[in-house]
């Protein structure tokens, strides 16, 4: 396939990359600083572009059969605070550039506490969400705009508390709540769903948990 990856230098970008281009797909990917991408692959291209900005990448998408989207506000949890829209507009962003060009297929990565879930650790929802106000409230906006795309496959993937381990392959799903006790999960791991949910039409429209 051909597919788009923006924010391919944050942590689950690397993976996202590294994992495509196994898969022999064909990536351009997306970053503001295109130095952060170390890989040199055949399949693979660089580019520069700023999310909040549809001009810097709208035309980069011609003949893409897949966009996918982890770009964050990083680890700074002071910069996570702060109010932002880079979900928010950058989803806008994205599904108006997909419009453009035919394309239907998007994996966005956003997290678990959008939207209560009991299966949320107690640590997450009382106090690591509330510390990371900003980017929560962008990230419901996202989802509320998400909603209103039906003519967009798009799939929302919310995962809670992430490592750096190695991928397994072995991982439990659930939609819009975590699976029972579900609290971490590797990048690699979550890296393999959102490559594998391009393909799958089961969860078109959905919010998909993971965890181990």
């Amino acid at each position: 396939m051909n597919i788009v990856i923006f924010g391919a230098n944050g942590l689950t970008g690397k993976e996202l990359l590294k994992q495509a281009l196994e898969n022999r797909h064909n990536v351009i990917a997306l970053v503001r600083n295109v130095s952060s991408i170390e890989i040199e692959h055949p399949n693979l291209k660089v580019k520069k572009a700023n999310i909040l900005d549809i001009k810097s990448f709208e035309n980069i998408f011609k003949n893409s059969d897949a966009i996918i989207c982890a770009i964050g506000t990083g680890t700074s949890i002071s910069k996570a605070r702060k109010p932002t829209t880079i979900y928010s507009e950058g989803y806008k962003n994205i599904v108006t550039a997909m419009r453009k060009h035919g394309i239907k297929r998007f994996i966005a990565l956003l997290s678990v506490g959008t939207v209560p879930d009991p299966n949320e650790a107690t640590i997450h929802r009382m106090i690591i969400r509330p510390m990371l106000k900003g980017t929560y409230d962008d990230m419901r906006r996202a989802e509320n705009f998400l909603a209103t795309c039906n003519d967009i496959d798009w799939i929302a993937v919310r995962p809670l508390r992430l490592n750096n381990k190695a991928k397994t392959g072995k991982y439990r799903t659930s939609i819009d709540h975590l699976p029972e006790k579900g609290v971490n999960i590797s990048r690699a791991d979550l890296a393999d769903l959102m490559l594998k949910l391009m393909t799958s039409d089961e969860n078109i429209h959905k919010y998909v948990t993971i965890a181990d």
